[in-house]
């Protein structure tokens, strides 16, 4: 830990982002591109698992209200929203 410690004092890392050097900016922006790239592969198949019912219920209700449209928006709750039933 302490030669960790050494290395970001010698790197200046505690500086604001202008103090860095070009080197460890783009060092820094490697890691986190290929962090985000990870964190993504694992947590959009998760994500899409979860909210299936969710964007198949969307799915449902669009359908309905491309078939329906005066139907669909003489619900109360509907109706109130001026995208859905402006025509």
């Amino acid at each position: 830990m302490d030669y960790l410690k050494e290395l970001a004092a010698r790197a200046n890392l505690s500086a604001t982002w202008e103090a860095w050097t070009p080197e460890y900016r783009v060092l820094a922006i490697a890691v986190t591109l290929v962090f985000a790239y990870w964190a993504l592969r694992v947590a959009v198949p998760a994500l899409v698992r979860t909210l299936r019912p969710v964007l198949l219920a969307v799915f449902v209700f669009g359908a309905v209200w491309a078939l329906f449209p005066e139907a669909t928006c003489s619900i109360e709750l509907i109706s109130k929203l001026p995208v859905l039933c402006s025509r």
